[in-house]
């Protein structure tokens, strides 16, 4: 029998959202119900995996099993997929390898990991299934599940060849992961977004708003930076869905922090990595570093994946002159953005910039931030896992 990890290094090219007419057969009626009953979706632009695992670390702290199903992951497949009970995931490969046969199709990557996290939830009788979701929603593969329950962690322009070029556009995709929806969680969004939600998205038994949340518990929204709006965000969800427990004990419970999300990797200089990779969460970084550290003289170490709007991150980065910009030579991690194409638009600008590597980066003696993509954060780890 194939096993769990030779079964998905066999899928690592085979990509996309190609089979979603199909996957719903997958499951019979009643586990389609089970899971749009007990299912928390988690869409946005940036935080989904951050919310997730929030969310999972809490359900832990009050004794709720879950499977928690994220991506992309840094440097090992089982990240995309982890529970508080052991699970044995090589028992449900043939289910997918018949699935196959049967439909004559190839799943993709995520579709696979998605369709096994989902199976393995069910046959294993946990209390929650934690499902961040892929590109948009309304057409993502993890729309099958039609959740009862959907958080919608931020809202920018990502993936625009997919999911259109206007916010009301990615809202639409966002919010219409499901079509079952009974709670909607909305994180602080700009007032605008939070109006357009409340007046054309109301099919639904309640929208319960993080901003009102805080004001309840007398939390200042400035004080707050964009990890810790995620952390309130699944506190609330935590808060609004399990009933008899105290916000206070919720806040005792310890939450790990995320790798890969605004990680401080060395303090003196100091170093960070960050999986930032649209103009939102490059906005953010950059933002929250300089709250922190000031106007230091910083070093920008850039790579990203193909298929990004890197037109419009380098409109935002050229703003900020004081930082020093260095592009991560080619080939160092999965689907990598080529330097040349990168190269131009900061030639367009008269920007410049040098050609660096991961070594470089990790010996620079200045303070320096290494951005762009998951895949280029999960490359890093691998090479300095100590």
């Amino acid at each position: 029998m194939t096993n769990f990890k030779n079964y998905l290094e066999a899928k690592v090219n085979s990509r996309g959202n190609k089979n979603l007419n199909y996957l719903s057969s997958f499951f019979s009626e009643t586990e389609l119900s089970i899971l749009s009953d007990k299912t928390i979706s988690i869409v946005g632009t940036n935080g989904k995996s951050s919310t997730a695992i929030n969310i999972a670390m809490l359900l832990k702290g009050l004794d709720k099993s879950y499977i928690a199903f994220t991506s992309p992951h840094l440097f090992d497949y089982k990240e995309r997929i982890t529970a508080n009970k052991d699970i044995n995931f090589n028992q449900y490969i043939q289910h997918l390898e018949n699935f196959e046969l049967e439909n004559n199709i190839t799943l993709g990557y995520f579709e696979s990991t998605f369709l096994i996290a989902a199976k393995a939830f069910l046959h294993n009788d946990f209390d929650y299934f934690i499902c961040e979701a892929g590109i948009g929603g309304k057409y993502d593969t993890t729309s099958v599940i039609q959740s009862r329950t959907v958080v919608l962690t931020s809202i920018g322009l990502d993936h625009t060849d997919i999911l259109g070029t206007k916010i009301t556009d990615i809202l639409n995709q966002k919010i219409n992961v499901s079509n079952n929806i009974k709670t909607l969680f909305v994180s602080v969004l700009n007032e605008e977004y939070i109006e357009i939600i409340k007046s054309e998205y109301s099919n639904y038994s309640q929208s319960i708003y993080l901003s009102d949340y805080l004001n309840s518990k007398n939390i200042l929204i400035s004080n707050l930076i964009f990890k810790d709006l995620n952390y309130y965000l699944s506190l609330m969800v935590v808060d609004s869905l399990i009933q008899d427990i105290k916000y206070a004990d919720l806040t005792n419970i310890k939450i790990q922090e995320v790798k890969g999300r605004f990680e401080i990797v060395n303090d003196s200089p100091v170093k960070i990595i960050d999986g930032a990779h649209n103009r939102e969460g490059v906005e953010i970084l950059l933002r929250n570093y300089e709250n922190k550290y000031g106007h230091l003289n910083t070093d920008l170490f850039l790579g990203f994946k193909k298929g990004k709007d890197i037109n419009n991150i380098i409109n935002l980065i050229i703003e900020k002159t004081k930082y020093n910009l260095h592009l991560i030579e080619d080939d160092t991690f999965f689907d990598q953005e080529i330097t040349k194409e990168i190269g131009c638009l900061l030639d367009k600008h008269g920007k410049n910039y040098k050609i660096s590597s991961l070594e470089q980066f990790n010996k620079n003696k200045n303070p320096s931030i290494l951005l762009g993509s998951l895949y280029l954060i999960g490359e890093y780890k691998k090479r300095n896992i100590k």
